[in-house]
C-alpha cells in the first residue's frame, strides 16, 4: 500500500543533568547581596566589587536564591529598587573540581533584566533579558585562575527602556521648587520582580563532550498491512548531536538508545564520527503519541514521553551520555481548528503568573507541584505563560502531565516598533526558541501580549516576527495576544491563530451581566469569520476578593465573578456549535502582586485561587465547567477536547 506522509515533531525536554562523565552542581542557597547607593549607582564597576569579599562587607545581606530580592527584607528601598544589585559566594569545592581537565559552566535558571558574572577577579559573560535560561563556559575550568579559591559575583540590573523586551522608562524629573526626583515605570500591570529568580548550576564537562541535540526532519508515515485491515504509522525521527573537540579522541563513535514511555527498548544502534555533527534517521514503529489531558481517545494516557540516551565513545571508554525525555506529537492549523494528532482541539485552561509570596518570581519546586496540581485538579489542559516564559522545570512538569502550554516572550505591552526594538525581540524569540523548542508541551509560540497593534508600524513589525520564528520552528503555530477592537487591529493578519482579551462585564460595560452572552458571541463570531482562523479567548475575568460577597451580585464579590463566568459560558457553547472558537482561558489562575497604584490594593485579584493558592469559589464552577466539556462530547461534536 501506498505510503502516506505528514509532518510530526519529536521533541527534547533539555536540562542541565549530570552522568557517570559530567556532573552538575547546585549553586541554589544563601549568597551575600547588597545594591548600588542611589546616587552612585556604578560604584560597583568602578570599585571593582568582584574583587572585594562580600562576607567582610557591612553593607552586604543574605539572600537567597533562587528568589527575587523584592519581598524579602523589610526595606521598601529594596522592594522598590531600580539599579544594579550584586550577588556573591565563595565556593568550597573539593581538588578534583577545582583541578578539573575539562569544562566549567555555569548554568543561570532566569535572572532579570542584564547580568555579569565574575570568577574571582575574571568576567565569564554577560546577558541581557530574564525569563530565559543562560549558561556561561570557562573551556579550561578553574585551572586558569591559578588559586584555590573560587568566588563567583553576579551583577544584575533590572533597569528597562523602550529598546528592551519588557519596556520601561528612567525618568529624571524637577519639581516647581527645583526638588530634583525620578520615576520608574512600564506599562506591564504586574510588579516587575527581580533578581536571581531561577536556579544556579555549576556543570562540569569532560574535555570532548556532547554539545546539544538538534532535531533536523520528522515524518509520520501511515500504511495498510497486506495481511489485515490494520492500519500502522511509523515515525522516522531525524536528529542531528553537535560534539565538542572529539579530535581529542583516538576512535570516536556516537551509540543512542531509545525506550519507550514504558521503559521498553525500541532502537539502540551505533555510528563511527566522522565529522563534528552526526545527523541519524532514527525509525520509531507505531509510536506512542504525546496527548494532553482530557482527551476522547481510548486507552490513551496524557504526557506520553520517550526517552533518548547518547553516549560518545571512544573505543570502548564511555566519554559523555546525556539522557534526555521527548514526545511524539503533532500541531497544526486547519481552517478554524486548532488540530493535534489529527484530531480537533480545544484549549481550557488559564493565563498565570510565576508569582508567589515573599520569592517573588523566584522558582519553587513546592509552588511547582502545588501548581500543576490545582490545574489538574480543575480540569484545564492548557495555560499560557503571560507574560514571559516560564521556568524549564516548569515545562518538564507541563511534559510530563500533558499539559498544553502557549509560551509567550516577556515582550508585554509593547510600543513603538522601532529597527532597534525588532532586533531585540528577534534576538529574544531566537534564545526561547533555543531554549524550549524541544518541550512537546508546547504548542505555540505567542510574540506579545497586548501590543499597540492599532500602530499602523506594527503590521511590518509583526510579519517580520513571524517570518523570523517560521524560519527556525515551521512545526508550530504562531500568535500574538491582541486587545485591540478588530477593526483597529493593524498586525494579526500574519498570525495563524488569533488570541484575544476582551473583559465584558468588568472593563467594558462593568456590572452589565445580562449584555456579556451577546456582546463575546458576536465579536468572536466577527474574529473568526473575518479572518478565517482558529480563535481563542485567552483572557476575560472579574476582580473577586476572597470572603467578599452580596445578594445581589456586584463587581468585586465572589458571586458576581461566577455569574460573569457562567455569561461567558453560554457564549461559548454557542460559539462551539458553530465552530468559532478553540479555547477559552480564565485570567487569572491566581492573584498575583501588582505595582503600587489607587485603584488596587497590592493585587490583581482576577485568579480563581488565592495568592497563596487556595480556591474562591469560581474553582468549583471552572472546575464543574472543565470537567463537563470532557465529559458532554455531544457539546462540540467530534472535535477532541483537549
Amino acid at each position: 500500500m501506498p505510503l502516506q506522509t505528514s509532518g510530526i515533531v519529536v521533541l527534547f525536554s533539555l536540562l542541565a543533568s549530570s552522568s557517570s562523565q559530567r556532573f552538575a552542581l547546585s549553586l541554589d542557597g544563601i549568597w551575600r547581596f547588597k545594591i548600588s547607593p542611589d546616587n552612585q549607582p556604578d560604584i560597583g564597576f568602578s570599585e571593582e566589587w568582584w574583587n572585594t569579599d562580600f562576607s567582610q562587607d557591612l553593607d552586604a545581606m543574605d539572600m537567597p536564591v533562587p528568589s527575587s530580592y523584592n519581598d524579602i527584607t523589610t526595606d521598601s528601598a529594596i522592594r522598590d529598587f531600580v539599579g544594579w544589585a550584586w550577588y556573591q559566594r565563595h565556593l568550597d569545592l573539593p581538588d578534583f573540581m577545582i583541578h578539573w581537565k575539562g569544562i566549567v559552566a555555569f548554568h543561570f535558571g532566569s535572572a532579570q533584566y542584564y547580568t555579569q558574572v565574575w570568577v574571582n577577579n575574571m568576567q565569564i559573560g554577560t546577558h541581557e533579558g530574564g525569563h530565559i535560561p543562560f549558561e556561561f563556559a570557562m573551556p579550561e575550568g578553574f585551572g586558569c585562575l591559578n588559586s584555590d579559591k573560587i568566588r563567583i559575583t553576579v551583577a544584575i540590573n533590572n533597569t528597562l527602556n523602550s529598546h528592551t523586551i519588557p519596556q520601561g522608562s528612567l525618568t529624571f524629573r524637577r519639581d516647581e521648587d527645583d526638588f530634583k526626583y525620578k520615576t520608574y515605570t512600564h506599562a506591564f500591570d504586574y510588579f516587575d520582580y527581580s533578581g536571581l529568580n531561577g536556579n544556579v548550576r555549576l556543570i562540569f564537562k569532560p574535555p570532548a563532550y556532547i554539545d546539544n541535540v538538534i532535531i533536523r526532519n520528522i515524518t509520520i508515515s501511515s500504511f495498510n498491512s497486506d495481511h489485515d485491515e490494520a492500519t500502522y504509522k511509523v515515525a522516522n525521527v531525524w536528529w542531528s548531536s553537535q560534539l565538542f573537540q572529539p579530535s581529542l579522541l583516538k576512535d570516536p563513535r556516537v551509540r543512542y538508545v531509545v525506550k519507550d514511555p514504558f521503559g521498553k527498548l525500541v532502537v539502540s544502534n551505533e555510528h563511527p564520527l566522522e565529522s563534528l555533527t552526526v545527523t541519524i534517521l532514527t525509525v520509531i514503529e507505531d509510536p506512542q503519541f504525546w496527548w494532553p489531558r482530557s482527551t476522547y481517545e481510548e486507552n490513551v494516557q496524557p504526557g506520553m514521553m520517550y526517552e533518548l540516551k547518547v553516549t560518545l565513545i571512544d573505543g570502548t571508554v564511555e566519554v559523555d551520555s546525556l539522557s534526555k525525555t521527548f514526545g511524539i506529537r503533532t500541531i497544526e492549523t486547519n481552517e478554524k481548528n486548532l488540530v493535534m494528532n489529527g484530531k480537533l482541539l480545544y484549549l481550557k485552561g488559564f493565563g498565570m503568573h510565576q508569582d508567589a509570596e515573599i520569592r517573588g518570581r523566584g522558582f519553587d519546586q513546592v509552588q511547582l507541584v502545588r501548581d500543576i496540581n490545582l490545574l489538574k485538579w480543575t480540569g484545564a489542559n492548557a495555560i499560557r505563560t503571560s507574560h514571559y516564559p516560564y521556568s524549564e522545570e516548569f515545562l518538564e512538569m507541563a511534559d510530563r502531565h500533558g499539559i498544553m502550554v502557549i509560551l509567550e516572550t516577556p515582550a508585554c505591552s509593547l510600543s513603538g516598533f522601532h529597527e532597534t526594538l525588532l532586533k531585540r525581540h528577534k534576538e529574544v524569540l531566537t534564545e526561547m526558541w533555543e531554549a524550549f523548542r524541544n518541550h512537546p508541551s508546547v504548542i505555540m509560540w505567542s510574540l506579545a501580549n497586548e501590543p499597540e497593534s492599532n500602530d499602523g508600524n506594527s503590521t511590518q513589525y509583526f510579519k517580520e516576527l513571524v517570518d523570523h520564528i517560521k524560519s527556525l520552528d515551521p512545526s508550530r503555530p504562531v500568535t500574538f495576544v491582541t486587545s485591540q477592537q478588530i477593526k483597529n487591529e493593524k498586525a494579526i493578519q500574519s498570525v495563524d491563530v488569533i488570541c484575544v482579551n476582551r473583559y465584558q462585564g468588568w472593563y467594558s460595560l462593568g456590572g452589565r451581566l445580562d449584555l456579556i452572552q451577546h456582546h463575546v458571541a458576536q465579536e468572536i463570531q466577527e474574529w473568526s469569520d473575518s479572518y478565517g482562523k482558529p480563535v481563542i479567548l485567552t483572557e476575560y475575568g472579574a476582580e473577586a476578593l476572597s470572603g467578599y460577597h452580596s445578594l445581589p451580585s456586584t463587581m468585586w464579590t465572589e458571586n458576581y465573578q461566577i455569574e460573569l463566568f457562567h455569561e461567558h459560558f453560554k457564549a461559548f457553547d454557542f460559539l462551539l456549535q458553530k465552530r468559532s472558537l478553540s479555547g477559552e482561558m480564565v485570567w487569572n489562575f491566581a492573584d498575583f502582586k501588582v505595582p503600587q497604584e489607587y485603584f488596587r490594593a497590592e493585587y490583581c485579584n482576577k485568579g480563581i485561587f488565592t495568592r497563596n493558592r487556595q480556591p474562591k469559589s469560581a474553582a468549583y464552577t471552572i472546575k464543574k465547567r472543565y470537567e463537563a466539556l470532557l465529559l458532554e462530547e455531544s457539546v462540540i461534536p467530534s472535535v477532541v477536547l483537549c
